[in-house]
């Protein structure tokens, strides 16, 4: 008689053990469902704009000349693009992307969205700049490529799924900031209007689009701006104090320009406030600090959310030469003065993937209003040609 209860127990928790793994069977179901709505047919592709960010440092147009190509430091880990294809499990990065240069000899800005408005708003105060490929310039060669991609290995259809990625702004803010307040608002104004005409550009290429465009950290934040604070307090402060109102109006003017347009389905990770959370979390541990979430209690991801890993001698001839990486580059927010670590990347990355996969766009509106304007006036067409109706008098 023991012998048969234990059996039943036996048989009782296996009982159990199917219900309950049937019953999670739906999430696996589901997150196959969200991939499926991102991408409907094979191949796939992540197709990459923007700056030293978003580079991934393969080129399928003009790569830069050898010479001048900045290394990709494999301590660094990847960019958030990178974890983004791997969540969507995507087939290719098409990058079009441009990082900063070295050794070319003159001063340089990295990608801007364009650099017609940064000669123009600089023309008084600037010197000899180079400015790397706007996004202009690389939707241009994206159209290009993509017209003679067929041609490569694999890539012989031309019904690709595809996410795009836009990423400008950290160097247009740089360089904005010193300008005269109402200056660098026009500025901004401008530079965020010529990347939705961009991305209008982009619709008429490929049709409706899926893209991603994050908005931007505070660039005070970045080490290459808080290494000013030597500098006179004072002068500092205002700097900052403008840094911060430009920053705060170009994300939203951002945010607006993405809730209204309606030529696809836009997704706006929240860069800032996932690196904040990061930084808040390190001094809430440091300080034993908790709230009543309890956070502050766990200990953080990252050991050092000021100083970079890669810390470079201005001083060296070779920049190369003279950048002397830290221990353990996972426990640093930032891997250089002026980029994130890959950890840090690899939150954007997976945030930027969660938000596609649920569709969760920030114009869902604005593309339902787009769609019902346009069943109105089909319809309205449709009740014209009815309601032409020629008829003859008797007799004819």
């Amino acid at each position: 008689m023991r012998f048969i209860t234990r059996l039943h127990v036996c048989a009782a928790a296996a009982l159990v053990t199917i219900l309950y793994f049937s019953w999670r069977r739906p999430s696996t179901a589901y997150l196959k469902d969200n991939l499926q709505r991102v991408w409907k047919n094979s191949p796939r592709r992540v197709v990459v704009f923007g700056d030293d960010w978003s580079d991934t440092g393969e080129y399928r147009m003009f790569p830069p000349p050898k010479g001048s190509t900045r290394d990709r430091n494999a301590a660094q880990g990847d960019i958030w693009v990178e974890t983004l294809c791997k969540e969507l499990t995507c087939d290719w990065v098409d990058n079009f992307a441009r990082s900063v240069p070295d050794n070319v000899g003159l001063e340089a800005v990295g990608s801007m969205v364009d650099s017609n408005i940064f000669l123009d708003v600089t023309s008084e105060s600037r010197k000899e700049t180079l400015a790397v490929f706007d996004f202009k310039t690389q939707v241009q060669h994206f159209i290009e490529f993509d017209k003679k991609k067929w041609r490569l290995p694999g890539r012989h259809t031309a019904d690709e799924q595809t996410v795009f990625t836009v990423l400008f702004g950290t160097w247009d803010l740089l360089q904005f900031s010193p300008l005269d307040k109402d200056a660098a608002i026009r500025a901004i104004d401008r530079s965020v209007k010529e990347l939705f005409h961009n991305l209008d550009i982009l619709a008429d290429h490929v049709g409706t689009l899926k893209v991603t465009v994050p908005n931007l950290m505070d660039v005070t934040f970045l080490p290459r701006y808080s290494d000013r604070k030597n500098e006179s307090a004072t002068e500092f402060a205002q700097d900052q104090h403008q840094a911060v109102f430009l920053w705060s109006y170009w994300n939203t003017a951002l945010s607006q320009a993405a809730s209204e347009w309606a030529r696809g389905d836009v997704f706006v990770p929240n860069v800032h406030d996932i690196i904040m959370e990061e930084v808040r979390a390190k001094q809430m541990f440091t300080n034993r600090i908790a709230d009543a979430k309890g956070n502050g209690r766990q200990e953080p991801l990252f050991e050092e959310v000021e100083k970079p890993c890669l810390v470079q001698d201005p001083n060296a001839q070779n920049l190369q030469a003279a950048a002397h990486p830290c221990t353990d580059p996972s426990t640093h927010l930032f891997w250089d003065d002026m980029h994130l670590s890959g950890p840090a990347h690899e939150l954007i990355g997976k945030e930027a993937a969660r938000l596609v996969r649920g569709n969760e766009a920030v114009n869902s509106d604005a593309r339902q209003r787009a769609k019902l304007q346009s069943a109105t006036d089909k319809k309205s067409e449709g009740d014209k040609g009815a309601n032409f109706d020629l008829k003859f008098p008797p007799g004819y």
